[in-house]
């Protein structure tokens, strides 16, 4: 890609004087310590670059408008962190909100968590940039405190954003429910599957996809705040009552309840081809409004946040070598 120095302008994230003031800094330490000078001064002058979030001013793109409020409802228990979905669940799960979004643009996204409590991590919007950084950030709730949850825990929530959407004219409501359905203790007795078929007669379509094996798999925590006698000395959790490997196995029946009550299919962590079939098929029962071409600036940092990782990799790979 050929890029005419006259279309960049800037926007930048921090001043221009307060990233000179910290390059100058930055630029004294590398001088008195004399190491790999080139190599940090190249990664100074890239900071400084990225920091004023260089872009291509007034690229036309079309834009497009669907007539489709997206609700995405995800567990995000302990359970959650178990193993086996080629890494955990949670992780498998933001990948597919993430594939979905990229399948639906010009789409409506909102999206509740339950755990816990139910919340409302962000309510309907059409920034794809916003709902997949909420996407991103989210996490399974601290093991420390869980209690557990209830598969009808989002309910209300859900009811609330679904109303909300259905007041829009000719809008369609897609619910896509994302959760392993374990169940145990008192959640057992305290959920009430049955109220969701209360529901299905104000959405027009979605699916609920279950995530982890029957089989089931270990649960780890390692990257949260949790204390160190409720895990073993990987990182995994630990049963309480007989300080085992705790175990979470997928609850199919559950979820396949929740579906044949919100009149949705059932899919158990499916693979690209067939989320593709799902979301194209919801797609074509969509009205599409091309809202014609809008000048916007197109961000171009990316080109020099790639030469910033390699010379990062170079810092740390002789950083590695010396100390040894």
């Amino acid at each position: 890609m050929m890029i005419n120095l006259k279309d960049i302008v800037y926007k930048p994230m921090i001043p221009l004087r307060t990233m000179i003031i910290i390059a100058i800094a930055l630029g004294i330490v590398i001088l008195l310590n004399r190491k790999h000078i080139i190599n940090r001064f190249l990664i100074i002058i890239l900071l400084v670059i990225i920091s004023q979030r260089p872009m291509l001013k007034n690229q036309n793109e079309v834009t497009f408008n669907l007539n489709i409020d997206v609700l995405f409802v995800v567990d995000n228990t302990v359970s959650m962190n178990a193993v086996d979905a080629n890494g955990t669940r949670l992780n498998k799960v933001k990948g597919d909100c993430k594939r979905i979004v990229e399948l639906l643009p010009g789409a409506n996204y909102a999206l509740i968590t339950y755990s816990n409590l139910s919340l409302i991590k962000y309510p309907f919007t059409s920034d794809m940039a916003t709902i997949n950084s909420v996407i991103d950030q989210m996490k399974i709730v601290d093991p420390y405190y869980a209690n557990g949850s209830t598969l009808d825990m989002p309910y209300d929530n859900m009811k609330l954003l679904i109303n909300s959407s259905s007041k829009k004219d000719k809008h369609q409501q897609i619910v896509i429910f994302m959760g392993d359905g374990e169940l145990v203790g008192k959640e057992k007795q305290n959920t009430n599957i049955d109220k969701y078929k209360e529901l299905k007669d104000i959405i027009d379509g979605g699916m609920v996809i279950g995530y982890g094996t029957p089989e089931g798999s270990k649960v780890i925590i390692k990257d949260s705040i949790a204390l160190k006698e409720i895990t073993d000395k990987d990182g995994y959790l630990i049963d309480g009552s007989n300080k085992n490997l705790s175990i979470s196995k997928l609850n199919e029946d559950n979820l396949k309840k929740l579906a044949s009550n919100l009149s949705l299919d059932y899919y158990r962590m499916p693979d690209d081809n067939t989320l593709n079939k799902k979301i194209e098929s919801i797609k074509e029962n969509s009205i599409s409004n091309e809202e014609g071409e809008e000048e916007i600036d197109k961000d171009i940092y990316y080109y020099f946040s790639g030469a910033l990782i390699v010379l990062l990799l170079f810092e740390l790979f002789h950083y590695r070598r010396d100390e040894r």
